[in-house]
């Protein structure tokens, strides 16, 4: 079968390679669809510790059932695939916390999500599997994955009717806070960033919106929160000093959630009576649960939180290494893989 095979930083090329076999409980699935996330784009640009080349890259998932051996699936059905899963015995699982479970990675799509077929572990068929409705596209489902990821960090949130909440990061994730957080129930959004054609789309999706080139941050957000700050802060870029900005916007008994990944061995300076004090709230978030995979694909699938908005290119699998390439651009927002996209496909949505 054929695959979008990753051999190191800058090198993607399209080849042959064995199907994956089935054990007992395990599925294999036609792929139809799969995102390009940012962390693709990372190891795409400097490589990973947790990828060893060659690998197929891609996690965000939808496609049809071809093989079962599973009681749970049967061939034909339209589904949307978490690409890990906790153990869910562990004490961290069993505290609720099973994004940091240790064994997390464990469980996990084989062999990734550019490739014409994929083996769907067991576990991961049972747990963190969902059928689609007849209603859902493709397009709507396929940004399950990392709409999933936005849901668990506004989880860690008190969002609340009178919330005010400022999103940092005008990139596909910032975006997508945006719509999580008022499906949550937050009274006003703002989002800042610094690319102007996503600052536009964000203008359809967010009550105010900040071009942090053009404008002071701090003193813009404390003009629309009336000199207190939001409530809360979402830092989606993985920015020391937007961080530090989120320390010096947020109101008193506010709270800041750092989204997504730093780079190794950067501190951040914090004064801790800011802390005490105030009685401020620093929190992280990482990935996803099952859970929080549901609820995304029922808020897509219900058309609370639509796909339009977000996806703008659409790219055949032997288009993955420009995919990429246009991606550490910032190029469009939200790309897919089409693997049923003719061969030289690159379009504009």
């Amino acid at each position: 079968m054929r695959a979008s095979v990753f051999y190191g930083p800058g090198r993607v090329n399209v080849d042959e390679i064995e199907e994956p076999v089935l054990e007992e409980g395990d599925i294999k699935i036609k792929v139809e669809l799969c995102g390009v996330c940012g962390s693709d784009i990372k190891t795409f640009v400097r490589g990973t510790p947790y990828t060893k080349p060659p690998a197929v890259l891609g996690h965000e998932v939808v496609g049809t059932v071809i093989e079962s051996r599973s009681y749970k699936w049967k061939k034909g059905d339209r589904v949307a695939v978490a690409h890990y899963i906790p153990c869910g015995v562990c004490p961290r699982c069993l505290e609720g916390k099973g994004t940091i479970c240790p064994e997390i990675f464990e469980r996990k799509i084989e062999p990734g999500g550019f490739v014409e077929k994929m083996r769907i572990p067991r576990d991961l068929a049972e747990r963190a599997t969902f059928k689609l409705d007849d209603d859902t596209s493709w397009k709507q489902a396929v940004l399950s994955e990392p709409l999933a990821c936005c849901i668990h960090a506004a989880k860690q949130l008190s969002i609340s009717p009178n919330s005010k909440v400022l999103i940092i990061g005008d990139g596909p994730m910032g975006l997508l806070h945006t719509q999580v957080v008022k499906a949550f129930g937050a009274k006003e959004v703002i989002l800042s960033g610094m690319t102007s054609h996503r600052l536009e789309r964000a203008k359809k999706l967010a009550d105010y919106v900040i071009n942090a080139q053009k404008k002071d941050i701090v003193s813009k957000v404390k003009e629309i929160t009336n000199g207190e700050g939001p409530s809360h802060i979402i830092v989606a870029v993985p920015s020391i000093e937007a961080a530090q900005q989120a320390l010096e916007m947020i109101c008193l008994g506010g709270e800041i959630l750092l989204f997504g990944g730093f780079s190794k061995n950067q501190e951040l300076p914090v004064d801790p009576n800011g802390i005490h004090y105030d009685e401020v709230k620093l929190l992280g978030s990482v990935g996803s649960l099952p859970e929080d995979f549901y609820l995304a694909l029922t808020l897509l699938s219900s058309r609370k939180i639509g796909s339009d908005l977000f996806i703008t290119h659409r790219y055949s699998l032997d288009n993955v290494s420009k995919a990429l390439e246009l991606g550490t651009k910032q190029t469009g927002i939200k790309a897919v893989i089409d693997l049923s996209a003719a061969s030289g496909t690159e379009e504009e949505l």
